[in-house]
């Protein structure tokens, strides 16, 4: 008995990614015949080894590796320094008057000394302007770098006016800086015997003013002599202050002088006022008795009545 054996299928099963055949646990072999009739004996299975393929489908993935540079920025510290600048000087204040003399001005005179007190040398000058028949005095003082201002004393009839030096009406060692300032000394006038002393100032503006006597009239201090009468000025002074201090003197007889010393203080911003009057005598031919009938100060004698010598003005 002939057979023919049918081919034997393989099944193969794949996937994408992994493939796996299934192998069938036995394919019954059919046995063909060409006889109508199938002997169970002569049955054969036909095991065909399965083949069982197992495929493996490998991607390739390729990482790309990127790279991203990252700039580094360094900060670098600011070192500027700021300039600062400097705001420019305030502008000089304005005083209420600045006459300066003119082409006409007569008897001109001049000082100086430090009227505000900064360490500078100010400038001082009186004159008179010719109005009609009589003259206008004035005394001006300008301030280094600073504003020129003027106090108009009018028309002193038979006198004049004339600014001498510079003085320190309230000095103080160890004062705060700039509070120690001098002032202006000056004739403001005559009288029968002799002259009248004013004395001049300047604000915390530079504006000039003449000191008043604390009731509102002008600080006048008399430098006469007349018989039996004397008047002077002296600056004064110890344990590092300075003031001025008004001299009276007088007599009935001329050979015992009963003597008045008074202290001068400077009262606010623009008087001066007698202190406690000191009492004292002297007698004719007592040196100390001269300086009654003198302005002096600092060894020089201004005006010298006394003697009716005029002094070193």
């Amino acid at each position: 008995m002939s057979h023919r054996t049918c081919p034997t299928r393989s099944m193969v099963v794949r996937t994408s990614t992994t493939v796996v055949a299934f192998a069938a646990f036995g394919l019954l072999a059919v046995a063909c015949s060409d006889s109508k009739s199938i002997s169970s004996a002569e049955s054969t299975t036909t095991s065909d080894s399965t083949l069982v393929a197992l495929e493996t489908s490998t991607t390739d993935t390729t990482l790309t590796t990127t790279t991203t540079a990252v700039a580094e920025t360094t900060l670098v510290p600011d070192t500027t320094v700021a300039t600062t600048v400097a705001p420019p000087p305030p502008p000089a204040p304005t005083c209420a008057a600045a006459t300066a003399p003119t082409g006409a001005a007569i008897s001109l005179a001049n000082t100086s000394g430090d009227w505000n007190g900064d360490g500078n040398l100010d400038t001082a000058v009186s004159w008179a302007e010719p109005v009609g028949d009589g003259l206008d005095w004035f005394v001006r003082t300008e301030i280094a770098g600073g504003p020129a201002s003027s106090v108009a004393l009018g028309d002193l009839g038979v006198g004049f006016a004339a600014v001498m030096d510079a003085i320190d009406v309230n000095f103080s060692l160890g004062a705060p800086e700039g509070s120690n300032r001098e002032e202006v000394l000056a004739i403001v006038g005559v009288s029968s015997s002799g002259y009248n002393l004013g004395v001049f100032g300047v604000t915390d503006a530079g504006c000039a003013f003449q000191f008043d006597d604390g009731a509102g009239a002008a600080f006048q201090l008399p430098t006469a002599g007349t018989i039996g009468q004397l008047s002077g000025v002296r600056c004064d002074g110890g344990a590092g202050s300075q003031f001025l201090v008004k001299l009276e003197a007088s007599s009935v007889d001329e050979v015992t002088w009963d003597t008045t010393d008074y202290r001068i203080d400077r009262q606010g911003a623009q008087s001066l006022v007698l202190g406690t009057p000191i009492a004292g005598s002297l007698t004719a031919g007592d040196p100390a008795l001269a300086q009654y009938g003198q302005a002096t100060c600092g060894g020089v004698n201004y005006l010298d009545e006394f003697n009716d010598s005029g002094g070193d003005f």
